[in-house]
């Protein structure tokens, strides 16, 4: 749906320009839950790469009594941790997922240990799909730098060299049901300001539905699927910043962006 922007160019962009360009509804997007659950926004990216563009290059694995309970009591066999160590492994290796060493903490990061230690809880380095970071804690709005291993970087130039065709600015309003099979999509092609250019369908033998969380099940119940789960059982996860008072220059900014964790 979004647009194609090189990482040569939005290296360039300041944090404004991005979320502009880069960001879905300029990074506006909220959250309006059932109940007494409070309004969240959520930052979402829009552009060719996705969010992947946008986040802070975290990479957790499936903790392992998740992953048991998605097994052995839902039932998801498919989910065995002998077949997920070696995926991880490949998509691991191919998108520089690494530990973030001790030297490219911040000196917030730093006090923040301290704290934590103080209390009694243990501190683990964070894991990042990085090369060449250079701690300039921008990751939220394009790396300036070309080190963040996102998918436009390494997934979509693959599958471009195996033949595959990207089209940027195609935002898919239906999928195509024929006798209630998937046989492709219909949707619009956008101009740079979001304008209707023209249509467009695309007719495949398989078509996968990718639009994230929040768009996935706007678009099926757009196409006339019915399921009582489409939409429901969201979670999202919270996001809260502390601030503090230091004697010191603590510059913040000056190193990894995310690099340890409790």
């Amino acid at each position: 749906e979004g647009g194609y922007h090189t990482p040569q160019a939005y290296a360039k962009y300041s944090p404004t320009t991005s979320m502009g360009h880069l960001f879905r509804d300029a990074g506006f997007t909220m959250a309006f839950g059932y109940g007494e659950t409070p309004m969240m926004s959520v930052l979402a990216g829009r552009c060719v790469g996705g969010s992947s563009v946008l986040t802070g290059g975290v990479c957790f694995r499936i903790p392992e009594h998740v992953r048991h309970h998605w097994q052995h009591e839902l039932g998801l066999d498919g989910l065995s941790k002998r077949q997920l160590d070696a995926i991880y492994t490949e998509l691991e290796h191919d998108l520089s997922v690494a530990t973030v060493p001790d030297s490219m903490r911040s000196r917030s990061t730093e006090l923040f240990v301290q704290g934590a230690e103080r209390l009694g809880i243990s501190m683990q380095a964070i894991r990042r799909n990085m090369s060449g970071c250079k701690g300039a804690s921008r990751c939220n709005f394009g790396c300036p730098h070309l080190a963040k291993r996102s998918v436009d970087v390494v997934m979509l130039p693959e599958v471009a060299q195996r033949g595959c065709t990207i089209v940027s600015d195609a935002r898919v309003s239906r999928i195509v049901l024929e006798g209630g099979v998937a046989r492709g999509v219909r949707g619009e092609l956008l101009s740079e300001d979001g304008a209707r250019k023209a249509t467009f369908e695309v007719r495949a033998k398989r078509t996968i539905v990718s639009c994230g969380s929040l768009h996935t099940p706007i678009l099926l119940r757009r196409s006339g699927l019915t399921s009582p789960h489409i939409g429901r059982h969201l979670t999202l996860h919270p996001s809260f910043r502390i601030a503090a008072l230091f004697d010191e220059d603590v510059s913040g900014w000056d190193g990894a962006m995310q690099s340890v964790y409790s």
